[in-house]
């Protein structure tokens, strides 16, 4: 059986830049840089059938903007049906007409979904909202991923990194967006652990395009926090946030997983078949 992890932040050697690399102190948090081909027998080992490597724009951190998901494909171009990658726009940081171009250039180089983290990025999910900030770029965002038939995943829950802000972590406001796009595939990364996880779970449960991802949390803990998980299987997708701090890697990780208490069909369905149906590879 093979599965597929579908959030990942595997920082591949050929799409981390010298400044990426630096900017490591101001962070809290040094990147793992991976050599392409251990990345793959890892992979193998643990019988993933690809990954989704989430490369979103990150200015305050480490320093990366929307080239690096670019980059990210050119790397992963010798596999392209073992990898997936997400980019993004850092829409209060660009123009309307700069949001729209590397939207465009980033669909053209086949991203297969666009992320918003909004603690690491400062801003809030409805904030295109004219109560909220009127924020049009990423009105824009939306639109053109529902147009394009792509997800948008957000962070929700909290960070660790020096520079995040985790007010903005709320899942609460993916509620307007869900409301707004009713066509827009709306992936809810991490489910607002650890502080807002009843929240994240009733909008799985009340809102149609609304799915969940599980990276991050931790697998012997996964039913603690959601003991209702299978409840709501055909809406979630396994993934680890291998790259990112504390986890094991993409084979204990998904190992981890795999030993839980949910039935086995829920995590075939959570682990393979839901992210089979967002995410497409670079060969498609």
């Amino acid at each position: 059986m093979q599965f597929i992890d579908s959030h990942t932040h595997l920082w591949l050697k050929g799409a981390i830049t010298q400044e990426m690399r630096e900017n490591s102190a101001r962070v809290g948090y040094e990147i793992p840089v991976l050599e392409k081909e251990k990345v793959i027998k890892e992979m193998d080992e643990a019988n993933l059938e690809y990954v989704v490597i989430i490369a979103y724009p990150m200015r305050k951190l480490w320093g990366a903007k929307e080239d690096f998901p670019v980059r990210m494909i050119q790397e992963c171009k010798d596999y392209p049906d073992r990898f997936s990658v997400v980019g993004g726009v850092e829409v209060n940081q660009l123009t309307l007409e700069e949001t729209r171009n590397w939207l465009e250039t980033q669909y053209s180089a086949g991203v297969s979904g666009f992320k918003l983290h909004p603690p690491h990025m400062w801003v809030k999910p409805n904030d295109y909202r004219e109560e909220e900030s009127g924020l049009k770029q990423l009105e824009l965002l939306y639109q053109f991923s529902q147009d394009h038939g792509l997800p948008v995943i957000i962070h929700t829950g909290t960070s660790f990194f020096l520079p995040a802000r985790n007010k903005y972590g709320d899942p609460i406001y993916l509620d307007d967006v869900s409301v707004d796009f009713p066509k827009l595939k709306i992936v809810m990364a991490h489910l607002g652990r650890p502080n807002w996880v009843d929240t994240a779970f009733q909008l799985l449960r009340i809102r149609r395009n609304v799915m969940g991802d599980l990276s991050s949390i931790p697998p012997k803990r996964l039913l603690e926090y959601f003991p209702r998980l299978g409840e709501v299987e055909e809406k979630v997708v396994y993934g680890s946030d291998s790259g990112g701090p504390g986890v094991k890697g993409l084979k204990t990780h998904l190992e981890e997983f795999l030993r839980t208490g949910l039935q086995d069909s829920s995590k075939v369905k959570i682990a393979y078949e839901n992210p089979k149906r967002v995410f497409r590879t670079l060969e498609r």
